[in-house]
């Protein structure tokens, strides 16, 4: 495993019992569920940052139909079948597309999960006991500087600095984004406008000294079942704060909807230096 540092002097943690110290002897705790728990308080935008309980059941539920599978197989091809990697999923959730990809890789390469959000993080536990989890800020991940071969990021914000401070020279970067028909029947049926509007992380990650070197789209089309399927669908994503209480009740009518599934896998590497 990449070795763990202190987040807050950046030294080496060790194993005591069910905490891991650095040698100034700050100290954290390994939960009783498997995770250790590498957030400062000063990291946090509010008490319990991340996936609420609510959300992450509503994930775990939907993700578990396979709808998004797809998705995840195509994740797993991109990363390949290479062994002894050291690969960091930063953003991880609960765990599902974490889990499937140490499926595929057999155990051969060690998988670290990261997510800010400790309810999400406890999902991702119950998933697997084979997969470093970890509470922690994906700004300033908290392993060895450069110890990290393959860093996914899915369908979460972009932190450049904390790629560069974990990615090894020759390591890759794998993002995923939505496209910009991503559930489009879903957006039609709460929404009274549906805007195609996408978002490439190819220029940000540019700036940051990455380059882009590869890219796929998968599209596809699924059926969800009408009720709390759905609905768990709706719950999972960014829409479910923004949505009115009578366009809810709308959709938990419908006896099932057949919608897009669009997203865009990108992997970057350390741009050549010209100078």
């Amino acid at each position: 495993m990449s070795e763990l540092i202190c987040p807050k002097c950046q030294q080496p943690l060790t194993p005591e019992g069910n905490q891991w110290r650095c040698p100034d002897r700050h100290s954290y705790d390994t939960a009783r569920q498997g995770y250790i728990n590498l957030l400062l308080v000063n990291q946090k935008k509010s008490k319990n940052p991340g996936d609420d309980a609510e959300m992450v059941i509503s994930r775990t539920d939907f993700l578990n139909t396979g709808a998004y599978q797809p998705v995840s197989d195509a994740l797993n091809a991109f990363v390949g079948t290479a062994e002894n990697r050291q690969i960091l999923d930063i953003g991880c959730g609960e765990g599902y597309y974490t889990e499937r990809l140490n499926q595929h890789l057999s155990g051969n390469s060690n998988i670290t999960g990261l997510d800010i959000s400790r309810e999400a993080v406890k999902g991702a536990c119950r998933r697997s006991k084979d997969i470093r989890w970890l509470v922690a800020s994906g700004a300033r991940p908290p392993v060895k500087e450069h110890s990290i071969d393959t860093i996914i990021t899915l369908f979460t914000p972009l932190m450049p600095e904390g790629l560069d401070h974990a990615l090894t020279d020759e390591g890759d970067i794998i993002t995923a984004v939505t496209g910009e028909r991503h559930l489009y029947e879903l957006r039609a049926e709460i929404y009274d406008e549906v805007r195609l509007e996408g978002y490439s992380p190819v220029t940000a990650m540019e700036k940051a000294g990455f380059q882009c070197v590869e890219e796929t789209r998968i599209n596809y089309r699924t059926t969800v079942e009408g009720g709390d399927t759905l609905l768990a669908l709706l719950n999972m994503t960014p829409h479910r704060w923004k949505v009115r209480p009578e366009r809810v009740e709308k959709l938990r009518q419908l006896d099932s909807l057949n919608t897009e599934i669009d997203v865009l896998l990108h992997r970057f590497r350390r741009s050549e230096r010209t100078d």
